[in-house]
């Protein structure tokens, strides 16, 4: 249980009612609005912490031109594993495919390529399959770190992931081209995969430059209580808690004064509708008449 908000005596469990057994006041409504202001000024002080976040992301993704072209950059690689990636033929052990293959290739031939020996047989084959499926691991979490490229970290985080998904990326074709076995298949690179590691070094360089350049984030104005945060947080340090809440309660006022004296202007400012709203009906002027 809470304690008593006027005498801070603790309540126990048997202590129900809207009364303190101790002192007698009324809990529910005992310095409700204090409450109701202590409680306010927490929920504006996180509001403030999570929109930090928010306007970080935003920028991240819209901050500058180059953070717009990066998203495109960014989104686009994978759609080259769609074209043509090689052109090969199977060992009539494991088929009679003979053409390109591209991703979706691979997707629909998945139980040919679990079935036993596929991959044993060849492995450097094997290799450049399992190295081509980690650099879209690797893509799918860059794409998701770019969520977080105004944050502390982003360029170490940037340091780490681009090189490796570029060495991902690189890999199956450099290992496609060492490999002589013809115990699996016979083939030669197309132009899907070319495409592929040259839009993942277009996505690197842009990447860098966007890091280098850097992106400023705009953090929308919060306030607590009618005063910005930043000098809320430097009245902490020199005011007290009553202090604070007088101010607030001044800054507040303030607010309130302005708004109505807005609608007050507006309201000077269509004379046409106050006179509508003073000019009797035809049939007030009727009755006024007889």
């Amino acid at each position: 249980m809470a304690n008593c908000p006027k005498c801070g005596v603790h309540l126990r469990l048997t202590d129900w009612r809207q009364h303190c057994p101790h002192c007698g006041a009324n809990i529910v409504v005992y310095d409700l609005q204090e409450r109701l202001m202590q409680q306010a000024d927490i929920a504006e002080v996180q509001h403030y912490h999570f929109q930090k976040k928010i306007d970080r992301l935003k920028a991240s993704f819209v901050g500058s031109k180059l953070a717009v072209a990066r998203i495109v950059t960014s989104f686009i690689p994978v759609f080259a594993l769609f074209l043509p990636l090689i052109k090969c033929r199977l060992n009539p052990a494991f088929g009679d495919f003979d053409g390109s293959a591209s991703l979706i290739t691979l997707y629909n031939g998945v139980e040919t390529i679990g079935a036993p020996g596929f991959l044993t047989s060849d492995r450097l084959l094997m290799w450049s399959l399992l190295t081509l499926a980690l650099s879209v691991v690797m893509w799918l979490v860059h794409f998701f770190l770019l969520m977080m490229a105004c944050s502390k970290r982003a360029k170490l985080r940037a340091a780490i992931v681009n090189p490796l998904m570029l060495i991902a990326s690189a890999a199956p074709l450099i290992l496609f081209l060492c490999d002589k076995s013809d115990a699996v298949l016979t083939g030669r690179p197309s132009v899907g995969i070319y495409l592929y590691i040259a839009l993942q070094l277009v996505n690197v360089i842009i990447d860098f430059a966007v890091l280098r350049q850097g992106i400023p984030v705009h953090h929308k104005q919060c306030y607590v209580g009618g005063i910005p945060i930043e000098d809320y947080f430097e009245m902490q340090k020199t005011m007290s808690p009553e202090e604070i809440r007088q101010e607030q309660y001044r800054r507040l006022q303030e607010i309130q004064d302005k708004i109505e004296a807005e609608i007050a202007g507006e309201s000077a400012g269509n004379p046409e509708e106050s006179a509508q709203d003073i000019t009797p009906s035809d049939g007030e002027e009727g009755e006024n008449d007889g």
